[in-house]
């Protein structure tokens, strides 16, 4: 996962090197602007979506609000596979809870390089700390009994537990069993990384993103029964951002929101194939 990440970092860093040079943008830019955008990632222990918000300070810099849901794995999860009754059921062992985050954030977005042709990449480094909210939720097995000759006599659903290893799993229970037993555990988080914006339409961002992140909590979070468990999660991430930009200029506030809609859909039509 580690390797994964690198060269995706690797990869970003060589393509905006051989992207300097391209057609000249002649676009009319836009000087006073936010900028509001969604974003999914791949994370070195589960996956994420975020979305953020830079308010316009100065040229170069944004001040920045995200808000970051996430599903957290533990490092020594496995799966494994039973069948019965012609069906093969999937589980991981030992996982007694599952674990979530809702993180609120605020901090800064600069601009280090900035494209000069439509072509070009710009690259921004973001830095950002706030509040995470935790939630556990138990997981159920089916367990069941079998007869001597190989006949299931009885069956329930129980949370995982050392008892639970001597009897037979069928598999995990239905995924809304244990909700009204969710947990919550506030925290503290931080997170900082580079993200490189290549949209040839200065109304509209598309970027990629890596960066690190650091969450703690004030004790250990029950993911799993059988390893180990941490009170914090360093965390790798790699990911897309997509979004657009909001002209806050005195211009911009007096239109309608008629005349906006037709801005929008106007440059959505002059894009030269969809993904830009």
């Amino acid at each position: 996962m580690k390797r994964a990440f690198i060269l995706i970092l690797v990869f970003v860093l060589s393509a905006g090197s051989l992207l300097a040079q391209g057609e000249i943008d002649e676009q009319k830019r836009v000087m006073l602007r936010d900028e509001s955008s969604f974003s999914g990632s791949l994370n070195s222990n589960g996956f994420g979506a975020n979305y953020r918000y830079g308010f316009w300070r100065n040229a170069w810099n944004q001040f920045i609000l995200d808000a970051d849901f996430a599903y957290v794995k533990h490092p020594k999860e496995y799966k494994s596979s039973i069948s019965y009754n012609y069906t093969s059921h999937r589980y991981v062992y030992g996982k007694e809870n599952l674990f979530w985050e809702l993180k609120g954030m605020a901090g800064w977005q600069k601009e280090l390089y900035r494209k000069i042709d439509r072509t070009g990449i710009s690259v921004r480094l973001y830095y950002a700390g706030g509040l995470s909210i935790g939630f556990t939720k138990p997981i159920y097995y089916k367990v069941f009994s079998i007869s001597p000759i190989g006949v299931i006599v009885y069956e329930e659903y129980l949370k995982f537990d050392p008892g639970i290893h001597q009897r037979s799993i069928g598999g995990r229970g239905p995924f809304f069993m244990g909700f009204n037993e969710i947990k919550v555990i506030p925290g503290l988080t931080g997170k900082t990384g580079f993200s490189f914006e290549y949209s040839q339409k200065n109304a509209i961002i598309h970027a990629l993103e890596a960066g690190v992140s650091l969450t703690v909590y004030p004790k250990k979070i029950p993911i799993m029964a059988t390893e180990q468990n941490n009170f914090f999660f360093f965390t790798l991430t790699v990911g897309y951002r997509f979004g657009r930009i909001i002209d806050i200029s005195e211009a911009a506030r007096s239109k309608s929101w008629k005349e906006k809609r037709a801005e929008r859909k106007a440059a959505k039509a002059a894009l030269p194939y969809p993904f830009y």
